[in-house]
């Protein structure tokens, strides 16, 4: 399966797309590329709120950051993503979409790399504590395979 990735360019617009990354948004290339930032929100933007993630994304060095969202497509279906961005030396951003089963109506959740690999580390120890058997073990591995592919995701520019 090749990987749902986009390139952003610094004002939020899209450069590039795989074709995984445009069938989870359902739209051509080209019309990718005429829509403005922020078209595929599921919510409306909050420009305090945006202002001041930037600060503190800015103010820690702009790590690469990652996490979960609701997504609304132009056709108004509403698909939870899980997101992994980092950035490329061009100022532009590379972003992985990887579609996850929760509710649509879920908060948007973001980490930095350093989360990411704590909330992994997390769901490994709370794994080591069910019990054979527990409904839960199956959705806790897939979180840990999630936050492993995130974290990966987040360091691949640098190896």
């Amino acid at each position: 399966m090749t990987d749902a990735t986009m390139i952003l360019n610094e004002d939020g617009t899209a450069s590039e797309a795989s074709p995984a990354a445009l069938a989870i948004l359902g739209v051509t290339l080209d019309q990718l590329r005429e829509l403005p930032g922020g078209a595929f929100s599921a919510t409306e933007p909050d420009p305090e709120a945006d202002a001041a993630f930037r600060e503190r994304w800015e103010r820690q060095g702009s790590p690469d950051f990652g996490g979960e969202a609701t997504i609304r497509r132009l056709d108004g279906e509403r698909v939870r993503i899980r997101f992994a961005l980092s950035q490329l030396e061009d100022g532009r951003y590379r972003a992985l979409l990887i579609p996850v089963a929760g509710s649509p109506d879920a908060p948007p959740v973001i980490y930095t790399a350093g989360e990411v690999l704590a909330e992994w580390r997390s769901a490994e120890r709370r794994l080591a504590t069910l019990p054979a058997g527990n409904p839960e073990i199956e959705q806790v591995q897939a979180d840990i395979a999630a936050f492993r592919a995130q974290y990966q995701e987040l360091f691949k520019r640098q190896a």
